[in-house]
């Protein structure tokens, strides 16, 4: 009836103390925990404290409390020992003898301690060992009707069967757990200075992440003699004080269920042939035996240190089962389809064969999917020299070497693998065929290039799949995606847009669906390529953003299958004028890319990389560039496509140089152009000195559905306009380059064609209309170099030099113009005008006029 004694090197933890405060003031504290976690201490520390402020009442139970008279005659004399009763208080001197008794006794000392001039504070220590139901229905009585006087503090390592649950709907019942238990870092910190002893915190974070916070076994690895380990230290403990303690049936469902990392109330049946698995866990979890719930799916694991004994205990005393255990184990994650964990099991009982199996089945989604590096770290584990047993565990070796990066030999694995293939019937042969035509597929015709020979082969892969039962191939889902995302890249670059848009989409769908992420990302990234040749930026924008939404999820942003979408997010940038962000998106292309990028992406790659170059005046260097280009394709690189960008390429540097003849003969016997192909042509007869000629072309690239090509031929159009001296039909053509170039944010071409003359045109379109949104936002403003004014007119008169200038805003003369008439140069021009619109609180050049207009000033 004493309060235990603290032991020695027992820190005070306020928010522990805090907490048994906050439960003080209500009806019940309940301290649930297993052993070990410092519930006694927490207690009685605490009391130790508090009892300055008034008696504090400790019974610790023991078996022989499971006598009702027994316990309430001792928990009356803990009350009169530690004076929260005094002499004179009317209550009963002993517990009831017959239970017939016990409503009156229950009234007579409620009745009693309401007399008390402060509250009562009773802890009832260990109460996990009141079994009887006697006992248990009269303390519920007290529960269910507390007195108000009265404060129980009760520690247990189970939670007791009594009525709480009315507690914790009226806001009564204070709950510390296990998990409030747990020690922290800096509280593990202090328990360690008071042994006089210093640790880095990184190895004191990871001590405290080792024990889980677990106050015993923090304590035990603090102490323990230097090169004994954590989970050695507790071992004993753990051993004594709670395996132990359990009944055999019990022990064993420890032993055998601690062998997965997690544990189901379905893997548990599998393992111990028991029927009622998931009561039997959540059982273990009330009595809080070191078990815990993960998540809401029925999944539980063992604390990390029990774990590693139970595991110790079961290799000890039935070393032969733990092998058949993780047999068993992987059986029942084939048949939930988890496949990985499926393989770990398989491997850690080391059954080569049914790894290789499991591989053949589920290797090739598994590297499409979030788990990529833990496939090709399990495939490490097959012992070389079992990788020629069968042409199953060849296969391993052909993953082995996909996964080492490899590519170039992955061709001579699959041909050793086949060749293990002979002699077999086809239906055993069927399924391990299928996967290496996929392996080869993805990692010798993607990776060359050769886009006939991967739409052949992922053909013929759908239609295998069409012909297979889903019990044969568990992996359907997946190699279905697969499949279409790489018959859908083949298509695209084999210049079949329709296919190739409607096969992505489907792979796309088909991906997330089966749960192989790197799949949607690819195939994500390569329909915002499409889009990107066929000139729509908007939609290759949505795309890209699908794209790396997916890969930022799972922590995928610098994985290959990323490389496409940052690519098309270059050319977005590009085009749309943010030359730095565009040179950021193919640094972020490059790197996710790899040393062995797939040869459709490094061309493309140099592609745009000469377009930056082009962009920045160095027409030359770009032309180097896309001769070593052209001098790095692969020998294997069948992409009709890709051959038609980099001469669109190659032309554009070649009217930078001034060789509009050169464009002509690249194309002189081709037919069916596509508008990026025409409006080459057309800008190449217009620079050979033929209008009509490169009218033809452009006026069909002006109604075409590729809105970037239409823009350049709607400004194209207005250039030669106005060399002409039409000014409306170049005014017209302006706004029309200027209206379809808004939506896709496309700035490129206002740059790069006659950049001069753009400006002239664009500022003699901003005094024609009035464009939509803010000043200084959109197309027009970004060419005539407008800038947002903020805020209402600024006082101040206007200078002599700025009403020069305003004398010419009302006409439709250009800031050059006027600086050649005023004998000043450009540059201080649009400086005048800006500090005109900053004076007159004017956005654009009409509202000046306006506002001058009506302060008289023109």
């Amino acid at each position: 009836m004493a309060r235990p004694r603290l032991p020695q090197g027992v820190i005070w933890r306020t928010r522990l103390a805090e907490a048994m405060d906050a439960g003080a003031r209500r009806a019940v504290t309940l301290v649930c925990a297993g052993p070990g976690w410092g519930k006694t201490a927490l207690a009685s520390a605490w009391a130790g404290a508090r009892s300055i402020g008034g008696p504090i009442a400790w019974l610790t139970c023991e078996p022989g409390h499971n006598d009702p008279y027994v316990f309430w005659s001792d928990l009356l004399l803990a009350l009169r020992t530690s004076g929260a009763i005094r002499p004179d208080t009317a209550v009963p001197d002993r517990g009831p003898v017959l239970s017939i008794d016990a409503p009156a006794f229950l009234r007579r000392l409620g009745s009693g301690l309401a007399t008390m001039p402060a509250p009562v504070v009773v802890v009832l220590d260990d109460l996990q060992e009141i079994q009887d139901p006697r006992v248990l229905d009269s303390l519920g009585g007290l529960i269910r009707n507390p007195p108000e006087r009265l404060r129980l503090v009760l520690l247990t390592r189970a939670e007791p069967d009594l009525p709480l649950h009315r507690l914790r709907a009226a806001g009564e019942l204070t709950e510390i757990t296990g998990r409030d238990l747990a020690f922290r870092v800096e509280e593990a910190g202090e328990l360690l200075a008071l042994r006089g002893r210093r640790m880095p915190v990184d190895r004191l974070a990871e001590l405290v992440r080792n024990t889980e916070g677990w106050g015993a076994g923090l304590r035990l690895a603090l102490d323990a003699p230097p090169g004994v380990g954590p989970d050695e230290a507790a071992a004993d403990y753990l051993v004594r004080e709670v395996l132990a303690a359990q009944p055999a049936q019990v022990r064993e469902f420890l032993l055998w269920t601690s062998v997965p990392d997690r544990i189901s109330g379905g893997l548990a049946e599998s393992l111990t042939g028991r029927r009622n698995g998931d009561q039997l866990l959540a059982d273990l979890e009330r009595a809080n035996l070191f078990l815990e719930r993960v998540g809401t799916n029925g999944w539980f694991r063992y604390h990390r240190q029990f774990r590693a004994v139970l595991r110790r205990r079961l290799t000890q005393t039935h070393n032969g089962t733990v092998s058949r255990l993780h047999l068993l184990a992987a059986q029942w994650h084939t048949r939930v389809g988890s496949p990985l964990a499926a393989l770990n099991h398989a491997a850690t009982a080391g059954d080569w064969q049914l790894v290789a199996r499991l591989v053949v089945d589920y290797g090739m989604p598994l590297f499409g999917s979030s788990d990529r590096g833990d496939i090709a770290a399990l495939l490490s584990r097959i012992p070389a020299e079992r990788l020629t047993d069968s042409a199953e565990l060849a296969f391993c070796a052909v993953l082995q070497t996909y996964a080492l990066g490899d590519l170039a030999g992955v061709a001579g694995r699959v041909a050793q693998c086949r060749a293990m293939l002979a002699g077999r019937s086809d239906d055993d042969c069927r399924v391990i065929e299928l996967a290496l035509d996929i392996v080869e597929g993805v990692t010798v015709a993607r990776w060359r290039g050769d886009m006939p020979r991967l739409v052949d082969t992922f053909t013929g892969v759908l239609a295998e799949l069409g012909r297979l039962r889903w019990d044969q191939v568990p992996a359907m889902p997946q190699y279905r995606a697969l499949a279409l995302l790489n018959k859908g890249i083949g298509m695209l670059w084999s210049d079949q847009f329709d296919h190739a848009d409607r096969y992505l989409w489907a792979a796309a769908t088909g991906a997330r669906a089966a749960g192989t992420p790197f799949v949607e990302i690819s195939a994500f990234g390569h329909l915002a390529l499409l889009s990107v040749i066929q000139g729509s930026m908007v939609e290759a924008k949505e795309h890209v953003a699908a794209a790396i939404g997916v890969a930022r999820r799972i922590d995928a942003e610098d994985r290959p299958s990323a490389a496409a979408a940052y690519l098309a997010q270059a050319v977005i940038d590009q085009e749309q004028g943010r030359e730095a962000a565009a040179e950021e998106a193919l640094r972020r292309a490059l790197h996710a890319a790899g040393e062995q990028p797939e040869a459709a992406l490094a061309v493309l790659t140099g592609v745009v990389r000469a377009y930056l170059l082009i962009d920045r005046g160095e027409a030359n260097s770009a032309r180097a560039l896309l001769c070593g280009v052209a001098g790095e394709i692969r020998p294997g690189l069948v992409a009709p496509i890709l051959h038609r960008i980099l001469d669109v390429a190659h032309s554009e540097i070649d009217l930078a140089r001034g060789r509009p003849n050169a464009v002509l003969d690249r194309y002189a016997d081709r037919t069916g152009l596509y508008p990026a192909e025409q409006l080459r042509v057309a800008q190449a007869w217009q620079a050979a000195g033929s209008p009509n000629r490169a009218e033809e072309l452009l006026a069909r690239i002006r109604e075409g559905t590729d809105r970037l090509s239409a823009v350049c031929a709607w400004l194209l159009t207005a250039l030669a306009a106005d060399a002409q001296g039409r000014g409306q039909r170049a005014a017209d053509a302006m706004a029309r380059a200027l209206a379809g170039a808004e939506p896709e944010h496309i700035r490129r071409p206002f740059r790069r064609f006659d950049a001069d003359r753009v400006l002239v045109l664009a500022e003699r379109q901003q005094w024609l209309t009035e464009p939509p949104g803010p000043a200084g936002e959109g197309v027009l403003a970004e060419i005539t170099g407008e800038i947002p004014i903020v805020g209402g007119p600024v006082a101040g008169p206007l200078s002599e030099r700025e009403i020069d200038v305003l004398q010419y805003l009302p006409t439709v003369l250009t800031a050059g113009e006027i600086a050649e008439n005023l004998g000043i140069s450009v540059n201080t021009v649009k400086a005048h005008m800006r500090s005109i619109y900053r004076k007159l609180g004017a956005g654009r050049r009409r509202e000046a006029v306006v506002t001058a207009r009506q302060l008289g000033l023109l």
